[in-house]
């Protein structure tokens, strides 16, 4: 989504010629009442009023071109500031590309590559649908603006993307895991949604500070260390402490919401500062086996539909 380093916006024009599932999108949006209730419950002071149906659906993707030409699983559009106050947003939810069984199968193999054994069998497709989808409702949650007025983009400037992201991360966590103490959602999709965020936050590269996306998930992954969620064995793989899993991830989105609401981008680079560390004994070791597993870094993305 931020292709221009200097400005933080979408720098190139995509077309995406899409098929709707409508029975699976009307199945979708009847799970999605409530959303107040959510944003109510985020750990922070201020909250504000939330539409309960949020345009959500699931498509099957046809053919994409330009800079959608890929493999993205979700997207929500349109992103250009002028036609979204116009005609409103869309979640779009790419539903042959989340379950395509070669993808799954790459995740699989940096999951084995990266955890301890005891975990191997937790990811599964659904956690990866389920994380995806409230990661984009998450967008539509917390702060929109500072305390002061200001928009997001304009108080924290170039760490406004890797703050914004990381908040959606951390509100698809929070709300599945409030779910479910509701009894709202089974333990086996709970902890399937649990272990796919901790896939999210496994990097095989130190990122750049240009890289908003890599940049919150490596904030993620050293304050889920820092927090006693993620341990390394003797081995030095992974392990999780499920039962440290919520109390984190509230502290962390805290932390995020309030910064956000503050808008005082010293405080952000600091947060920044603080939780990008890289270090040759601790990142690089699980880094390196998560490029070995993962096998070529690249993949042309093929479309039946114009014959390729």
């Amino acid at each position: 989504t931020y292709d221009d380093a200097l400005y933080g916006v979408k720098a190139f024009h995509s077309f995406s010629l899409l098929a709707r599932d409508e029975a699976a999108s009307a199945e979708l949006a009847a799970t999605l009442g409530g959303l107040q209730g959510v944003e109510d419950a985020l750990p922070i002071a201020e909250h504000r009023r939330v539409r309960d149906d949020i345009p959500v659906g699931v498509y099957r993707v046809i053919a994409d071109f330009g800079q959608s030409r890929g493999t993205n699983t979700a997207s929500i559009l349109p992103n250009d500031p002028l036609f979204a106050r116009r005609y409103g947003r869309v979640i779009l939810l790419r539903e042959n590309v989340m379950t395509h069984p070669e993808l799954f199968a790459l995740a699989l193999r940096r999951w084995h590559a990266g955890v301890a054994e005891p975990h191997a069998g937790e990811l599964v497709p659904e956690g990866g649908f389920q994380r995806t989808l409230w990661h984009e409702i998450g967008h539509y949650l917390g702060p929109d603006r500072t305390r002061d007025g200001r928009t997001l983009d304009s108080a924290l400037a170039d760490r406004a993307d890797a703050l914004e992201e990381m908040k959606a991360d951390l509100v698809s966590l929070f709300a599945v895991s409030r779910f479910a103490t509701r009894g709202l959602v089974t333990p086996e999709r709970r902890r399937a949604v649990e272990a796919d965020g901790i896939l999210r936050v496994m990097l095989g590269d130190r990122p750049r500070p240009d890289q908003p996306y890599q940049t919150m998930m490596l904030v993620q992954f050293n304050f889920f260390l820092d927090r006693g969620l993620l341990a390394l064995d003797t081995a030095g793989r992974l392990e999780i402490r499920y039962d440290r899993y919520a109390e984190t991830v509230t502290e962390l989105l805290a932390q995020v919401l309030e910064l956000q609401a503050r808008g005082d981008a010293g405080a952000v680079e600091a947060f920044f500062t603080r939780w990008t560390g890289w270090t040759e004994d601790l990142h690089e070791p699980l880094a390196r086996r998560l490029r070995e597993a993962e096998g070529p870094r690249y993949r042309l993305v093929r479309y039946a539909a114009l014959g390729e």
